[in-house]
């Protein structure tokens, strides 16, 4: 009881119920395959689609949801999102995960949850964006 903090006990038992009936295993594997497809769509996107700046770097995940970008150092990514958004791009400005401060030219980019076409159009967008703040 003190470890989970008083989880439902329903919950818990539905938890249970799915744990022994499906085959998580299998979708582990199966969200894994379908991750690393979108990774890859990510990635081979932003090689495709982001500005040849200098400073400008990501990082290919080798697991995980997310890349991170580091922006040429005179750049705001809380800029850069504002702008992102008029065009229908979201991303997390990297500053949020510096707790001392700084990271203002970070940003983090999930890869997870849209589909490849939408991922490849988003990063084409973002591209855009960067391209005309250099």
């Amino acid at each position: 009881q003190g470890a989970d903090l008083q989880t439902s006990s329903l919950a818990q038992r539905e938890l249970n119920q799915f744990m022994e009936d499906e085959d998580l295993d299998a979708h582990i594997e199966t969200i894994k395959a379908v991750y690393r497809k979108r990774r890859d769509v990510m990635m081979e996107s932003m090689d495709t689609y982001f500005p040849k700046l200098a400073g400008l770097t990501y990082v290919y995940p080798n697991g995980g949801l997310f890349t991170w970008v580091e922006l040429p150092e005179q750049m705001d990514a809380r800029e850069v999102f504002k702008k992102a958004v008029e065009k229908e791009v979201a991303f997390v400005p990297g500053d949020s995960f510096f707790a001392n401060g700084g990271g203002l030219n970070t940003m983090r980019l999930n890869f997870s949850n849209m589909p490849e076409e939408k991922i490849r159009e988003g990063i084409k967008r973002l591209g855009t964006v960067l391209e005309e703040m250099a």
